[in-house]
């Protein structure tokens, strides 16, 4: 099971695609460049919403504005198809973070290799059970869950002989150096040991220090968020550009590099 997780980097698209195909498109074709010249497992992460039932139908033109990031950048399924059939062409694997049941039917349609289940959906049972269902590889964030509620994920997914991650998350974004809390890593690995544990990070994308230390505390998987900055549209404070995650990626290369063998050497 660990194995499939081993140095996987998870590439965020979210909602900094801005519900713009084009602008997506771009987005994968810049961080492909950056996943082949530094030949890492890497895969960009796409977001689903089936926005008519997953906004109740009262708030649908809301000036919330968590209503209104989700509506403004929304992307049709057709949309979704091309923007997975491109990775494909481009040979990488493909994941989706499902936030309801209609967004897992749509995975199961497209034929996406990775499940992510994001930190808000964790506790949400019903989602669990159904992403379960579809027999693929789940990478489950579980910021601001408490014991109870991580154990029943791995318990369950257990019970059902799923291959499956955990990663710590803080889900503050973005998240100031003080409230990494890295050392939840080696609790997660100490209390799940044979779960294959990441690190879903929000801190400054200049930070390229958190991956260091994850690294070092055995963290297996990471993700950030990604996007590009353009005229048109500017990137939070959160996510990275093509140029941040490559040096990210060499920051993770350079401790590895650092922390050699596991094993006593004669």
């Amino acid at each position: 099971m660990k194995d499939i997780f081993k140095d996987l980097f998870i590439l965020d698209m979210a909602n900094n695609h801005q519900g713009d195909l084009i602008h997506a498109k771009n987005i994968i074709n810049s961080f492909t460049k950056v996943i082949k010249e530094e030949k890492i497992n890497g895969v960009i992460k796409l977001q689903f919403r089936n926005l008519n039932t997953y906004i109740h139908k009262k708030f649908l033109n809301s000036q919330d504005k968590y209503v209104k990031r989700f509506s403004s950048t929304k992307l049709e399924n057709a949309d979704y198809k091309k923007l997975i059939t491109l990775m494909k062409r481009k040979k990488l694997k493909t994941i989706s973070t499902p936030f309801d049941e209609e967004s897992i039917k749509l995975i199961q349609k497209l034929e996406i290799d990775f499940i992510k289940i994001a930190s808000v959906s964790a506790n949400d049972r019903n989602l669990v059970k159904e992403s379960e269902k579809l027999k693929k590889p789940i990478i489950i964030s579980v910021g601001g869950k408490n014991i109870e509620e991580i154990d029943w994920v791995v318990n369950y997914l257990e019970m059902k002989n799923s291959k499956f991650a955990i990663q710590h998350c803080v889900a503050v974004y973005p998240t100031k150096d003080e409230d990494l809390e890295l050392n939840q890593i080696d609790f997660l690995k100490k209390r799940y040991g044979n779960i294959p544990i990441g690190f879903s990070t929000h801190e400054n994308p200049e930070n390229y220090s958190a991956i260091q230390i994850a690294t070092s505390k055995g963290s297996q998987l990471f993700e950030r968020h990604i996007g590009l900055n353009t005229k048109k549209y500017k990137l939070n404070e959160y996510s990275s550009t093509p140029s941040q995650i490559q040096e990210w990626i060499k920051s993770f290369k350079k401790v590895k590099s650092m922390l050699g063998s596991s094993l006593r050497k004669p």
